[in-house]
């Protein structure tokens, strides 16, 4: 005689309710009613009032007659999407237990419904309408002509509503996707945006949101990644995929050197794109590392605020730029600014001594010709004043003095 406890069968099945999501989890004295039959962990019986065995589980319903079945629970309670009511499930009857595995048969990405059982379902007769019969067949529905033996039932004011908006993935040959209910996706690909779509370049592309552009197209109509009009997407790319990425920064002449253009964008790559980017280490170190050159272009501010040292150091030139009339500032409050070295500070002679205040100098210096066109020198024949021959020369001093302050460059007092 056959182990009737090791006979596998299955079955379509309408979800009713889900427990975990907007249905509480059973209590205590339901759980334990219910769930004889499911295995714990070293036969432990001790469990709380939202027990964790009903994290997923679902009733369902079968046939119109048949108002609600018993619990099923995810296959792989590791690796599942939580159904939603009214959504068609796969029910495998395992060892006197009840599982359910997802059931895709229609256009729509993120509502999984079989039409002809949902309609099974329902508390009065109805007609099935056009379009709407799935590809799994119930006897009553096969033999009516479309018409069920279900019947209608009131509308659930919390029944999850379609979004005929969110589309398939178009497949490249070999592709793993992994969709969820509003255009967040995962493609595991070897040939998507390769060049010559036949050179093996192993890749993952991650979205999330859809392009709005693709909202208007038709149901059941499949479609691509975009990863400049997505809302947010990561693709991790090898070899020959050539990624269509365009910059929307205003770098026509940026001081970025050997920029790459767009279609030079391909081979082993990591590109993040959205409208807003956090990266935050929140613990220890956060390090970049370019074996290449590294650069940060931007059309808004660019801010290095640090608590402790900013340090900068290269084995050439540091240049910077700020382009027509724009200034630069190097503010120190009551600190001390020092350019070339920082050791051996002193006065005459001493390797670093204290800058000169170019309007204070231009002063001094004009007192101290003042001071020698009034001298006055003591002769034989009386006091005397310094000749008018180089006093024309000391005016022509006095009058360029100006000269020797900088029309751009300013140093502060304090």
């Amino acid at each position: 005689m056959a182990d009737t406890q090791s006979n596998i069968f299955g079955f379509l099945a309408t979800v009713d309710n889900v427990y975990g999501t907007t249905t509480e989890l059973l209590t205590k004295e339901q759980g334990e009613a219910g769930l004889d039959s499911i295995s714990i962990y070293n036969d432990n019986k001790t469990f709380s009032d939202k027990d964790a065995r009903m994290y997923g589980a679902i009733t369902y319903r079968r046939e119109s007659n048949i108002k609600v079945d018993d619990y099923a629970f995810p296959f792989d309670k590791n690796n599942f999407t939580f159904p939603i009511k009214g959504e068609t499930v796969v029910i495998v009857k395992l060892h006197n237990q009840s599982f359910y595995l997802p059931y895709t048969n229609t256009p729509y990405s993120n509502y999984r419904r079989d039409y002809t059982t949902y309609y099974a379902t329902l508390e009065e007769d109805v007609e099935v309408p056009a379009g709407k019969q799935g590809g799994g067949s119930m006897a009553n529905t096969a033999a009516t002509g479309g018409k069920t033996n279900a019947k209608t039932k009131t509308k659930d004011k919390n029944e999850y509503v379609v979004n005929e908006k969110i589309k398939f993935l178009k497949p490249s040959n070999g592709d793993t996707i992994i969709s969820g209910r509003v255009g967040n996706t995962i493609r595991f690909s070897e040939f998507f945006l390769t060049e010559d779509s036949k050179t093996s370049s192993p890749s993952i592309f991650i979205r999330n949101k859809q392009n709005p552009e693709l909202d208007s197209k038709k149901i059941g109509e499949l479609v691509d990644e975009d990863i400049n009009k997505d809302g947010t997407s990561i693709y991790i790319t090898s070899g020959k995929v050539k990624i269509p990425f365009k910059e929307t920064v205003a770098k026509t002449k940026t001081a970025f050197k050997e920029y790459p253009a767009s279609d030079k964008l391909k081979g082993d790559q990591l590109f993040i794109n959205s409208d807003r980017i956090i990266l935050s280490s929140k613990a220890s170190e956060f390090i970049i590392f370019g074996k290449g050159n590294t650069g940060i272009l931007t059309d808004g501010n660019f801010t290095i605020d640090a608590e402790k040292e900013v340090y900068v150091h290269n084995n050439k030139n540091i240049t910077i730029h700020s382009k027509g009339s724009n200034q630069i500032f190097l503010n120190s409050d009551s600190g001390k600014v020092f350019i070339g070295k920082n050791i051996g500070v002193g006065q005459e002679g001493a390797d670093v001594q204290q800058m000169v205040l170019g309007g204070e100098l231009v002063k001094i210096l004009k007192d101290l010709i003042s001071a020698i066109l009034e001298q006055q020198y003591l002769t034989p024949s009386g006091p005397s004043k310094v000749s008018p021959e180089n006093a024309a020369a000391f005016q022509s001093i006095n009058s360029q003095l100006k000269t020797i302050l900088s029309a751009n460059n300013y140093l502060s007092k304090t």
